[in-house]
């Protein structure tokens, strides 16, 4: 009996550490993204983890991560992508990075790293030429395409010649958890064909164009703890983006409107309708507070909001009872 317990013992501690084995990180030591790619392609079948180690990696290729289960882990701000000069790439896809990804993707992990786009070393907003159908694929810190049940957490983009982070084509049930993003040519976080997913812990300042853009059927998504600042247009700009709620937003120092919701050119079915606002505040921005621009955007909601000195007022609609607003202070 005791010869046959420690055999089962033993076989029950192989097992263990094959178990551990088959699903421990991987580190990547070699400061390149080509090195990071080559490890993402030697993963299992089943996925994996690898680590990125304190330093710079530089990025002359996009890191795509096209394989379900996988998760790319930096140390902090002490792990930093770079893209190279003149590489005109994105730094990070998640998803296919064919022009209309063909399958959906899953469970891919982004944490706990920084990304520098260096965009004053870029000379195109997208990969391979002028951006068209034959170069979809733009410039963005990082591009997440048809991705389901996948998570960036813990991490901060700038500089990137298009986009810090965009949603595209297809994502569901994302998780963007302390995502920081700054000094973009366009928006720091903008989402397209994107649903049911969470944003919290995000900040968003010195962005070239919005904050937060949304547009093309960006739906049922919760945004929590926003904080935007400084950027170059508005603060969240939205259209075609039905029943999203943000809860704690602070909007400051937006060089034209705090909220600008509208329809795509002359389509009424476009609008940004069903959205709520609640406990909010908008402060010093060069045009309204906020802003419903067309009259299709019906049924949104302010709870709870501060207008705190806006250059042209708290809130303007295209037509009276676009905005049910509850609670509301303008000063």
């Amino acid at each position: 009996m005791k010869k046959n317990h420690r055999a089962h013992v033993v076989w029950t501690l192989l097992a263990v550490l094959l178990a551990s084995g088959a699903n421990a990180a991987e580190a990547v030591k070699i400061k390149t993204c080509d090195a990071i790619q080559k490890a993402i392609y030697q993963l299992p079948a089943e996925g994996g983890e690898l680590t990125l180690l304190p330093g710079t990696y530089t990025c002359t290729h996009p890191i795509v991560i096209d394989r379900n289960n996988v998760t790319l882990r930096g140390t902090g701000s002490a792990t930093l992508l770079r893209l190279a000069d003149n590489a005109n790439a994105p730094v990070i896809i998640m998803g296919l990075a064919e022009g209309v990804p063909s399958r959906a993707t899953r469970h891919i992990r982004v944490i706990d790293l920084m990304i520098d786009g260096n965009r004053i070393n870029q000379t195109s907003e997208c990969m391979g030429g002028p951006c068209s159908d034959a170069f979809p694929l733009r410039n963005n810190g990082i591009s997440i395409r048809r991705c389901i049940d996948c998570t960036v957490q813990s991490v901060t983009v700038y500089g990137a010649m298009s986009g810090g982070l965009v949603t595209e084509l297809g994502c569901r049930r994302l998780m963007i958890r302390d995502y920081t993003s700054y000094d973009n040519e366009f928006d720091g976080l903008a989402g397209y064909e994107t649903e049911d997913s969470t944003f919290s812990g995000i900040h968003l300042y010195g962005n070239k164009a919005a904050g937060i853009s949304t547009d093309i059927k960006f739906n049922n998504n919760k945004f929590y703890d926003v904080t935007i600042s400084g950027n170059k247009s508005v603060g969240i700009f939205m259209r075609d983006s039905l029943d999203n709620s943000f809860t704690n937003l602070h909007i400051r120092d937006s060089v034209q409107h705090g909220i600008f919701l509208a329809q795509v050119n002359s389509d009424p079915t476009t609008a940004a309708t069903g959205n709520t606002f609640t406990s909010v505040v908008i402060a010093h921005s060069g045009g309204m507070g906020f802003l419903a621009n067309d009259a299709s955007c019906i049924n949104n909601m302010m709870v709870g909001a501060q207008f705190i000195e806006n250059k042209h007022g708290c809130i303007s609609e295209a037509t009276a009872g676009l905005v049910e607003n509850v609670g509301a202070i303008c000063r």
